[in-house]
């Protein structure tokens, strides 16, 4: 199978995690895969990997609120491109105005697959004009919206993917890291650092009790000034300001005891998920996650806290006791990339199917 797939891919995002999760999964399966993505963007938070030989980068983006607009944007590759399936990732931040321009040309060579990741109806008028042969969301949160603006029968549930288990050596990590062997390490990392401004307090109680450092891997220029300035005081705290592949990221997750998200419920949007729970769940780290409804779908696979005495309490337990990796397998087994990339392929092949049966009839 020929796949197009139009999404940001190398980058810190929900949606390129989504699309790299999949694509590579569909490469293995023996599918030819396409990626026409931008050379800039607001939400590129590039992370650094070879450039895939894969992808074009074709636009550019400047603006995403209160729509996405491109700077540039060159038609010829999807117009050129050859592929029977095209997948477009989280269309309000694509460039909607010019692809929706040349849509009926991608239609005439190929089924097209839309996959939501808008948390809410968006603002865009030219999001809602587009003739997809199907969209895919992630759970009935996305879909109660979408049956209003689309037909129902196009939309179909396919969970996000997660990265497949992937258990590490803690020593050997701890050792490639430069971490303390006889320390129990807290890690959280990310682009929205200034929130864990306030869980140092009660990791500071916690080293009364035990040897632990706190170890934040923040993404280069996202609010770490405020963060350094801040962890002065607490002399337990370490700060590492890096983007990290895949790979780099699994180093720090096999060297942690506990993997900390401190992230309160999206107000702005009902649908949402975490793309890093996803990414860190196959590491075998325990993650650690305020109770919000970006994880209000998951089950023991993740441990939530209510507030921070519940964190102090669940940090401590961790400590104490040997981590039940049994949840996040069956989870896992449920619903990793290998197996998510293969309900995609069955919906390509049912779309093909009628497609060409339309062109026989």
């Amino acid at each position: 199978m020929k796949i197009g797939m139009m999404s940001l891919w190398n980058a810190a995002n929900g949606a390129s995690v989504h699309a790299e999760l999949v694509g590579r999964a569909w490469m293995k399966a023996g599918h030819q895969l396409r990626v026409f993505s931008a050379k800039e963007h607001p939400d590129s938070r590039s992370i650094p990997k070879k450039n895939d030989d894969l992808v074009v980068r074709h636009f550019s983006v400047d603006q995403v609120t209160p729509v996405t607009r491109a700077s540039w944007f060159d038609s010829h590759p999807l117009l050129e491109g050859d592929y029977e399936v095209f997948v477009a990732q989280n269309v309000e931040r694509l460039p909607t105005r010019e692809l929706l321009e040349i849509f009926p040309k991608i239609k005439e060579k190929a089924v097209t697959v839309q996959v939501v990741h808008e948390g809410r109806p968006p603002q865009d008028p030219l999001f809602y004009k587009f003739d997809w042969n199907a969209i895919v969301c992630f759970d009935e949160r996305y879909r109660q919206y979408l049956v209003d603006f689309f037909p129902k029968e196009i939309i179909h549930i396919i969970p996000y993917p997660c990265h497949p288990l992937r258990l590490g050596d803690k020593v050997g990590a701890r050792v490639k890291l430069g971490f303390p062997l006889n320390k129990k390490i807290v890690f959280s990392f990310g682009f929205r650092n200034k929130e864990l401004i306030e869980v140092l307090p009660i990791l500071e109680e916690l080293t009364r009790e035990q040897s632990l450092r706190y170890v934040i891997l923040a993404y280069p220029g996202a609010d770490n000034e405020i963060v350094a300035d801040t962890i002065k005081g607490y002399d337990f705290v370490d700060l590492r300001e890096s983007a990290v592949n895949t790979d780099e990221l699994y180093t720090y997750l096999h060297a942690s005891d506990v993997f900390l998200i401190h992230r309160e419920s999206s107000l702005r949007y009902k649908a949402v998920l975490s793309s890093t729970v996803a990414l860190a769940l196959g590491s075998g780290c325990p993650i650690l996650y305020q109770d919000s409804n970006y994880v209000e779908l998951h089950g023991n696979e993740v441990i939530k806290y209510l507030d921070f005495k519940d964190m102090k309490g669940k940090i401590r337990a961790l400590f104490e006791t040997e981590y039940d990796i049994q949840p996040v397998a069956a989870y896992l087994d449920r619903n990793n990339a290998v197996r998510v990339a293969e309900t995609f392929l069955r919906l390509f092949k049912e779309l093909l199917e009628v497609r060409n049966h339309e062109g026989v009839a």
